[in-house]
């Protein structure tokens, strides 16, 4: 399941990358990541009514960081809202993705992951909540959801990773 999650996480992250290169529109965008943020929730409730071990339970927490983000990000961009409170659920997000990185640290490749996805969740803290323009912002995150979402996502539902 996290695999199919992660695919699907690439899938908004780079949506919102080209949104963010092109200037498409925010409520078509925000629509979007409602979508992923309640698919991502429905995976989330049904990976926690099976679990059967409590690392389980450490694998929906940090998935559910992905889901609040969009269905928050969906919240702003429909209704129009500044996004400075969603800037800081981002650097909330940021300090647990380096939790995670160390909590990770037997496996290189999610500590990398987990690098890649605080520094993106720390400049969307400074773009939403500090108002400061991030040059390339979007391209990053285009390239953050291909590389580090939808290509491990892929890997790990063809048992690859």
């Amino acid at each position: 399941m996290e695999g199919i999650l992660l695919i699907f996480i690439g899938s908004v992250l780079s949506i919102n990358g080209i949104a963010i290169i092109k200037g498409y529109d925010d409520k078509e965008t925000g629509i979007f990541n409602g979508i992923i943020g309640c698919f991502c929730l429905i995976g989330n409730i049904i990976l926690m009514i099976n679990a059967k071990e409590s690392i389980a339970y450490t694998a929906i927490a940090q998935s559910m960081l992905f889901t609040f983000t969009y269905l928050f990000l969906s919240f702003v961009k429909i209704y129009s809202l500044s996004g400075k409170l969603f800037g800081w659920y981002c650097l909330f997000v940021f300090f647990n993705a380096l939790f995670y990185a160390y909590y990770a640290s037997s496996d290189i490749r999610m500590v990398v992951l987990w690098l890649v996805w605080a520094i993106l969740w720390l400049l969307f803290f400074c773009t939403f909540s500090l108002n400061i323009k991030i040059n390339h912002l979007g391209t990053l995150t285009l390239l953050v959801g291909i590389v580090t979402c939808a290509i491990p996502g892929l890997m790990m539902v063809t048992n690859h990773w």
